[in-house]
């Protein structure tokens, strides 16, 4: 019985494999005919029946078909066959002329080919008529003759193919040979400017020590009247003796040359870059912008906490999740705010002076919802504004608690809301209703709305521009507006996989945008192409934060760390990992 069964299955099996094999298999329109027994181009194909186009016809979006496959196929639908575009009657098609003449070109070409090649064919098939019938008739002289001119066609074709051989391999060697020649001359040119920096750099390394020792001699006088005794015991007694260098800055030599060498390749990118770039101006430019990154790359070592905060009241709420911190305009109160639903207003200097661990908030204001963003104002001392779940924005008076005007015009959820640091009245929100409205302390309602095309996850205005705004979306990209003309964006940046959750500026030019493909960007507003990519963190679905100094860029991953970027290397130079808090009705 398993023998039966076992055959049914091979049987089947191959009876299924045979008829796989006799099914059509359609040609491949986007990347050519897949096999090469005929000369086709993709080009000219129809994409219904497969073959070249006969009375190319065009629909109202733009593809062409045969006129007999189209008109067939809208009887049937009034779709387009490749994009199901609506053809709402046949009348819609038109013929696509230039098309036809193009077509016809290429099939008069491949008739040409054809009877070239059928030419030939006949050629050698009457000359191998001709010997079979002349067989007989030929001697051994005959034989020889033809044998020899055979010989001799046969010796040029291999020389030919001999030389175009030794021609293709010519000019590969000499493509060879450019390319390096192309390396080596960048190599030289490296070599050269970084034999320049060297001299300077030594220069200006002796430069202190000259200065050190004619301050030596100034004071020999000094040192003669000391007895040798006692300068012998100052060398021997924390002295730095023939100039040693203290060991304060050995250790700090140690650690930054430990730094250095982690990064050494993320660091020489970045020197050849920053010297290539300025290779047009003064040699010392490019220089002098690596010394800069350089010193900031090797500036901190390590982090600390200063303070720690406890946001939710109730020790048994499992969800306390903070969506916000900002400091004020002069970074003496900071607020938080979260999902649960409160703001609460700290002194910064009191939290990171006190020596429990315990710190209640100068003010604390309730919400009606989830609270998604904050943002202070940049002239008001206490003004503050709010947006949450229920897409209203609140403006606050920080200190009084009180709230001073609500903004109810957006139909979801509002993810973003930013205070304009030139004209100070002016605020903008995002929303998950694809819109970004522009709000006015002075107005009870929106002054402008801006359509995005997918739902807006952040705002930033430029911080010294009053009419240019920065959007990050779900549709992957960051939108630059100037708010003087929205129906077209400025300029889109383009690179990220995911949404954009954050976008904020470095300088008046540079901005970075952060997204939950675990990637953070920088971005020139000139420029359309990404300038780096930050990579290091982990973030592929929450709104882990973001925060910048114009130079150092921090932010937040899911593996309950914090990372910190120089915004001249793509890899992070500092990440601080926090403890894990258990529930506390885990412990009980």
């Amino acid at each position: 019985m398993a023998s039966v069964n076992n055959t049914r299955i091979s049987f089947s099996s191959t009876t299924s494999d045979q008829a796989r094999r006799a099914r059509k298999r359609q040609p491949s329109v986007l990347n050519g005919i897949g096999s090469s027994y005929e000369d086709r181009n993709s080009d000219f194909l129809c994409p219904i029946c497969f073959d070249i186009i006969e009375e190319a016809h065009m629909t109202p979006c733009g593809h062409t078909f045969c006129y007999k496959c189209i008109t067939t196929g809208l009887e049937y639908s009034n779709r387009c066959p490749k994009c199901n575009f609506v053809v709402e009657k046949k009348e819609q098609i038109y013929p696509n002329f230039l098309l036809n003449e193009l077509i016809t070109k290429y099939k008069q070409k491949l008739a040409d080919k054809k009877l070239k090649m059928q030419t030939h064919n006949q050629a050698v098939s009457e000359l191998h008529e001709l010997i079979a019938q002349e067989a007989d008739n030929m001697d051994l002289n005959d034989v020889y003759n033809m044998l020899e001119i055979l010989s001799q066609k046969k010796q040029q074709l291999e020389a030919d193919c001999k030389a175009a051989q030794a021609q293709i391999l010519k000019e590969f060697l000499q493509q060879v040979r450019k390319h390096k020649q192309e390396q080596m001359d960048q190599l030289t040119s490296e070599l050269n400017f970084i034999d320049e920096d060297l001299r300077s750099v030594e220069a200006d390394v002796k430069e202190p020590e000259r200065s050190w020792l004619a301050g030596m001699d100034s004071s020999s006088s000094e040192l003669q009247a000391v007895p040798v005794e006692q300068s012998a015991m100052q060398d021997g007694f924390n002295g730095s003796k023939h100039g040693a260098k203290p060991q304060w800055l050995q250790s700090t030599l140690a650690a930054r040359r430990k730094r250095v060498h982690l990064h050494f390749d993320d660091l020489e990118q970045c020197y050849l870059s920053a010297r290539t770039k300025n290779l047009t101006s003064t040699s010392s430019d490019g220089l002098r912008e690596f010394t800069e990154n350089l010193s900031k790359f090797t500036r901190y070592s390590s982090m600390r906490p200063l303070a720690t905060l406890n946001y939710a009241t109730d020790l048994l709420n499992g969800t306390s999740i903070v969506s916000s911190i900002e400091f004020d305009k002069d970074n003496e109160f900071f607020a938080i705010a979260g999902v649960t639903k409160k703001i609460k207003v700290f002194e910064y200097g009191t939290v990171i002076q006190d020596i429990v661990d315990i710190h209640y908030p100068v003010n604390e204001m309730m919400c009606n919802s989830k609270i998604s963003c904050i943002s202070w104002s940049s002239y008001h001392k206490g003004m503050l504004a709010s947006s949450d779940y229920e897409g209203t924005v609140t403006i606050w008076d920080a200190f009084t608690g009180q709230k001073v005007k609500m903004f109810q015009e957006h139909e979801k959820r509002c993810w973003s809301v930013d205070f304009n640091k030139v004209d100070t009245k002016l605020i903008a929100s995002g929303s998950d209703d694809a819109k970004v409205k522009l709000w006015s302390i002075a107005s009870d309602h929106s002054i402008t709305s801006l359509e995005a095309k997918a739902n807006v996850c952040c705002v930033k205005f430029n911080p010294e521009s009053r009419f240019h705004l920065a959007l990050g979306s779900a549709d992957h990209c960051v939108h630059y507006y100037d708010l003087r003309s929205t129906k077209q964006p400025l300029g889109v940046f383009k690179g990220h996989k995911k949404a954009v959750s954050y976008v904020k500026f470095l300088n008046t030019t540079e901005l970075v945008s952060a997204s939950t493909d675990s990637q953070l960007k920088l971005w020139n507003i000139n420029n359309p192409h990404c300038l780096r990519s930050f990579k290091g963190h982990l973030n592929e679905k929450n709104f882990v934060g973001l925060a910048t100094d114009g130079d150092y860029v921090a932010c937040g991953s899911e593996n309950n760390a914090l990372y910190i970027y120089y915004k001249g290397l793509s890899k992070q130079v500092l990440t601080f990992r926090f403890d894990v808090v258990r529930n506390i009705l885990v412990s009980l």
